[in-house]
């Protein structure tokens, strides 16, 4: 009995917990095999996409496209290149999607878990992805592509919100970017 008693308070804890917490981001990437970090210094923008987002509240937003922009060159700058507006060593492409999510748990009752009335949680949200691509300027090779995921479920509507999530997803995600520009 009293084992139950505890585990149902730290059910509730952990619950309380999660919910004070920022929502989870999954990054992922994909690296060229021959990647010469000694070769590049410089980077640029390659044209915006034309692919709409999934969610009209994003489509065309300039707001979210300009947050979006500067978080990824703030971590570019953060491994030494340098942004211009002309010839560059590199060109960085992005593209963002929003879809509706539903993801379905059943409780694990052989680890001691019960959730009363039903043995399935029900998770519904707004899936925010990003992706990445920074590729040679000349011959347009892809050298890395990097993706996040994460819930964006309000963030949307409140641009403070949405450019904490974005900064946030960047700084995880070019965790994984994988080179350092050494000055010469």
């Amino acid at each position: 009995m009293r084992t139950t008693r505890f585990a149902g308070r730290a059910t509730v804890v952990l619950a309380l917990a999660l919910a004070a917490c920022a929502p989870a981001i999954s990054t992922g990437i994909n690296t060229a095999p021959d990647l010469r970090p000694a070769a590049y210094r410089t980077f640029t923008w390659d044209m915006p996409d034309q692919f709409p987002t999934g969610d009209p509240r994003l489509d065309n937003n300039p707001f979210f496209m300009r947050e979006l922009q500067n978080a990824v060159a703030l971590q570019l700058q953060g491994v030494g290149l340098r942004e211009v507006t002309g010839d560059a060593d590199l060109t960085v492409h992005f593209h963002a999607t929003v879809r509706n999510r539903v993801e379905v748990f059943e409780s694990d009752q052989r680890a001691g878990y019960v959730q009363p009335g039903s043995h399935t949680q029900i998770h519904e949200f707004e899936e925010g992805t990003i992706l990445v691509d920074v590729a040679e300027r000349t011959g347009r090779k892809m050298i890395w592509r990097g993706w996040l995921q994460t819930d964006v479920t309000g963030a949307i509507e409140d641009n403070a919100e949405l450019t904490d999530r974005v900064r946030r997803g960047m700084t995880e995600l070019f965790k994984k970017f994988p080179m350092t520009v050494v000055a010469k």
